[in-house]
């Protein structure tokens, strides 16, 4: 296989890879139910290979059915965002309950349409290459 089908292929997967995430988060907090949590604790842990070390918040906060969710942020920081006891404004899926985003907080949706964007320019660019070569 020659470098520009590598190119390619990378290009097309990272394309493909950005599409599905987006379509699940859309799936996920299309229809998010809006709540209020409380920071409850950060989990730290030291990054590969022990050179920073991050933290996952952990939150409380009550279901639209009265139940008591404690939940982990999906993604790390490499430090703590907000004091333990911060009332947070949050957007929990009704899918899964225990997935949860800060309101407002479109950086995943980012990152995603970020993925497409270069999956397609890498195709593109590639193309363009192969094709005057």
């Amino acid at each position: 296989m020659d470098d520009f089908s590598i190119v390619f292929i990378v290009g097309l997967l990272t394309f493909i890879a950005g599409i599905f995430s987006l379509k699940r988060e859309n799936r996920l907090f299309g229809d998010s139910v809006n709540t209020t949590a409380k920071v409850v604790a950060y989990y730290e842990y030291t990054d590969y290979p022990n050179t920073i070390t991050m933290y996952t918040m952990a939150v409380e906060y009550y279901h639209s059915d009265g139940r008591l969710i404690q939940a982990r942020e999906q993604s790390s920081s490499n430090r703590q965002k907000y004091p333990v006891g911060t009332e947070l404004k949050i957007a929990y899926s009704k899918e899964k309950p225990d997935l949860f985003i800060l309101s407002g907080d479109n950086s995943r949706k980012i990152i995603m349409v970020g993925m497409i964007i270069v999956g397609l320019a890498m195709m593109t660019a590639i193309g363009v290459v192969a094709l005057n070569s």
